[in-house]
This record gives C-alpha cells, sequence and structure tokens, in this order.
C-alpha cells in the first residue's frame, strides 16, 4: 500500500494529478485508511501506467476513461488517434529540419562576413515560436479536423484575433455575472448566453463538426495544456460547467 505522496514520488505524477484523477473517477485509489487518507496498491500503479501510455498518445481523460472501462469498444478511436500522431511527429520532424537548415545558413552567414545576418536569426526565432505555440494542440483534432483549420487559415487575421479575443473576454465577463446571480442554467437569460457563446464558438470552428469535437476535448484537458496556455486560455471550472448545462438545457 502507498500513500499519495508515495505513490506520486513512486510514479512520477503529481500529488494533484491523482487527486484530480481521482475526482473524475479515473484512478481511485483501492483503499483508505481509517483517517480517510487514500491508499494505492500495484494494481492502481498498473491502471495509472495506462492512462500514461494513453495520455501520450494524445487521447483526452475522457477517451481514456473510456477505454479503461471497456478496451474492445474504442481500438478504432486508439489506431484513428495514432495515425494522428504520427503526421504530428511527421510534422515536426519537418519543422525541426527547417530549423537547423536556418541555423546552419546563419552559421554560414558568420564565417564568411564576420558579422551576423539578423534577418536569418528573425526566421530561426519565428519558426521556434511557431512550433512552441502550434504544435502541443494539434493532438486534439483529428486529420479531417486539422486539414478544415489549415484551409482557413487564409480567413484569419491579427485585426480579426484581436477582435475575437474582445468578445470572449466580454462573453466570459456575462457568464460570471450570470453565476453570481444565480441565475439557473435553464433560464432565458443563461440561454441567450449559451446562443452567444455557440455564436462565438462557431467563428472558430466553421460549423465543422470535426473541429468542434477536437475544441471540446482540447477543453476537458484544461490542466495538461503548456503553462504559459493555461494562463491566458484556461477557463473556470465553474464557467465550464454553467455554460455546459445551459447547452445541453437547449438541447
Amino acid at each position: 500500500m502507498y500513500l499519495t505522496r508515495q505513490f506520486a514520488i513512486l510514479t512520477g505524477v503529481t500529488v494533484r494529478t491523482l487527486h484530480h484523477y481521482d475526482r473524475l473517477g479515473l484512478l481511485s485509489p483501492t483503499q483508505r485508511t481509517e483517517s480517510g487518507y487514500r491508499l494505492y496498491t500495484t494494481d492502481d500503479l498498473i491502471r495509472l501506467e495506462r492512462i500514461m501510455v494513453l495520455r501520450y498518445i494524445g487521447l483526452s481523460l475522457r477517451q481514456i476513461a473510456d477505454i479503461l472501462s471497456d478496451p474492445r469498444a474504442s481500438e478504432q478511436d486508439i489506431a484513428t488517434l495514432l495515425q494522428t500522431q504520427a503526421i504530428i511527429l511527421r510534422e515536426r520532424r519537418d519543422h525541426i529540419i527547417r530549423v537547423i537548415r536556418a541555423v546552419e545558413k546563419a552559421e554560414q552567414s558568420l564565417n564568411a562576413e564576420r558579422t551576423p545576418d539578423w534577418q536569418i536569426f528573425q526566421t530561426i526565432v519565428k519558426e521556434v515560436s511557431m512550433q512552441d505555440s502550434t504544435e502541443w494542440s494539434k493532438k486534439y483534432y483529428s486529420e479531417a479536423a486539422q486539414q478544415a483549420i489549415e484551409q482557413r487559415k487564409h480567413e484569419w487575421s491579427p485585426e480579426l484575433q484581436e477582435k475575437v479575443t474582445a468578445h470572449w473576454k466580454e462573453m466570459f465577463a456575462k457568464v460570471e455575472t450570470a453565476i453570481a446571480k444565480g441565475l439557473a442554467p435553464a433560464s432565458p437569460e443563461a440561454q441567450q448566453l449559451a446562443a452567444q457563446w455557440q455564436k462565438l464558438v462557431e467563428g472558430f470552428t466553421g460549423g465543422n463538426r470535426e473541429v468542434q469535437k477536437g475544441l471540446n476535448t482540447m477543453y476537458e484537458d484544461q490542466q495538461n495544456w503548456p503553462q504559459s496556455t493555461q494562463q491566458q486560455y484556461a477557463l473556470k471550472p465553474e464557467l465550464m460547467d454553467f455554460i455546459r448545462k445551459a447547452m445541453h438545457s437547449r438541447s
């Protein structure tokens, strides 16, 4: 038997993550002490290893829960996600090759002219920054969704991004106000907010169901986003819960 902190050290997973998995019912400890402390066993260790493998290949926590409850039911999902992961890795490889070539070109410039070509260094910074800001989210989208997003990239401009960001900030403030007032998700005011929310979402998805599915999966997995992205874009659990219930009431 392992107490939570001992189990966390053994597995390399944070205590916070173990508590989160417990709340979701994804990995609940086999037993508890008389004082209520969690106790994990070797069976729990095996289950956690499976969770970590499935997380690595890009599955959301909800998908993992479905697979662990019935492994045979989701074999196709795993196969599809493996194919998607292979695409992501090939794109990452191609991107790294571009960065290496830019670095080699910068080296050649320094050797030939003794002065740096700063335009080449700007290219390196741009490539690396683009990798950091986009690669992490691709695992949540199917190949079809990624293609749809790529096709709509030309419609997206910095000006549009600024405008959309402002609209979302206003939307979040409205929902938080509704929660503070104690409005029911099924109330007319909440339903109006849900409709506005859905319209903003469709501004990104273009009404594409595959893109919508990937977006939903990504937001269900907020705790595993890069730290900088969490700080900027993560939604409060109570806000997510309210809007999800309001959406459900609409249907």
